[in-house]
């Protein structure tokens, strides 16, 4: 056994890290902790995703009123673009459609949700990282106290009374075990015998305290360990891998991270001892850290968000939704993103920690959750022009009808 100094590795800083660390104090669970951080920023943010709704809400009708003007200017001016683009931005302005303030409103959502979702993503990054190398450096202290401690208890000589003295009777220990198994030594010469005395007297007590630091190891674990609800670690992924990363796993995480953490790893984790100890924890623990149901869920609720979305744009009455969408029928693009979308919210889960996974699917569930509270308030404010509207739009349907041009 190599003689390893108990390291200490730096927390990570920044806002993030401090909120996370602060609100752990009381709950003692870094699930529930980023779950209730999530639902922190999402009800902080309610009164702007307000404001977005509202905009778009008031901007969509005015453009749903306009639909059947639109789509004779676009039938008049359709090979001349420039002139099109004129008339219609001179109707909006008419109809007191301001783009620009809308614009503004929704550019700020995007990149406050943006700055928050790369920021938070980095941070916890840098806390799995930080985790995943101070529960080791916890479970090899408690490894090494607990295997000099069995040498002392095991000893019935006055030899071993302390740690140091465990620690140079080890020292001897590993030079006779190296010395016996070099098949190059002569085992007839008086050197190997002394050290095969050594090494087989030995033997017993050294295998003794191998087991006692086994135990207390995977007890360490179980009792340091971040789970949450199914998952076993939350700082690696929701997915059939080992909750306790191997010491590639534990570089990948680390390199996650940031510099400090790779190189943290790299040059103060010895790999030999880690592995020894990453063997034991993993096979007294469970086989896989989960079931990739973070994945699957933040990809189901990513696409039933857009659903939703989509769904409260549409207008009750069947024939008045299809003047609306006759001058604005949405392009191919946008289809297709209601599919990468959530494909990429399930790479994302799957390539990163149960931590971020845990803050996706929160963060989806509560925006659906609020915006729904947001879209009835917002109902019932614009409910009068919705309605006229409405009305506007079924009328233009039916002379459609009768004039043959639109198909019930």
């Amino acid at each position: 056994m190599n003689i390893f100094s108990v390291l200490a590795v730096n927390a990570p800083g920044g806002l993030w890290s401090i909120l996370i660390d602060w609100i752990n104090g009381g709950i003692l669970n870094f699930g529930w902790t980023i779950l209730l951080l999530t639902l922190l920023v999402k009800i902080v943010l309610s009164p702007l995703d307000f404001g977005v709704k509202y905009t778009t809400k008031k901007q969509m009708l005015v453009q749903q009123k306009c639909a059947p003007q639109i789509a004779k200017l676009q039938k008049k001016f359709g090979n001349d673009q420039k002139t099109l683009q004129v008339q219609q931005q001179a109707l909006y302005k008419r109809e007191g459609l301001n783009m620009g303030v809308g614009c503004i409103v929704m550019l700020v959502n995007l990149i406050l949700t943006m700055v928050i979702f790369f920021t938070l993503y980095s941070s916890l990054r840098s806390v799995s990282a930080y985790h995943a190398i101070d529960e080791y450096e916890q479970i090899h202290a408690e490894y090494e106290s607990s295997y000099y401690q069995s040498l002392i208890d095991f000893s019935d000589s006055d030899e071993i009374v302390d740690k140091e003295s465990a620690m140079e009777w080890q020292t001897n220990f590993d030079t006779a075990k190296e010395f016996v198994e070099n098949e190059e030594n002569d085992p007839e010469s008086p050197e190997f015998i002394e050290h095969e005395t050594t090494y087989e007297n030995g033997l017993a007590m050294a295998q003794k305290a191998t087991e006692d630091a086994s135990k207390s190891a995977v007890n360490k674990w179980n009792s340091i360990k971040s789970s949450w609800l199914w998952i076993e670690n939350i700082w690696v992924a929701d997915a059939t891998t080992s909750p306790f990363p191997t010491y590639d796993g534990l570089k990948s995480l680390a390199s996650n991270g940031g510099k400090y953490y790779s190189e943290y790893v790299t040059n103060k984790i010895n790999e030999a001892e880690y592995n020894t100890i990453a063997g034991l924890i993993q096979q007294n623990s469970r086989a896989q850290n989960g079931y990739y149901i973070l994945a699957v869920l933040a990809g189901v609720l990513t696409f039933l968000s857009q659903w939703l979305a989509e769904l409260h744009n549409k207008l009750k009455s069947k024939k008045a939704n299809i003047v609306a969408k006759q001058a604005s029928q949405p392009g191919n693009a946008m289809k297709i993103m209601k599919f990468i979308m959530p494909v990429i919210m399930v790479l994302f889960v799957i390539s990163t920690g149960a931590s971020f996974g845990i803050y996706i699917l929160t963060s989806n569930l509560a925006s659906m959750l609020i915006g729904e509270i947001v879209t009835l308030i917002i109902a019932k404010l614009t409910k009068k022009k919705q309605l006229e509207v409405e009305e506007m739009l079924e009328k233009e349907a039916n002379r459609l009808i009768k004039k043959g041009k639109l198909q019930e």
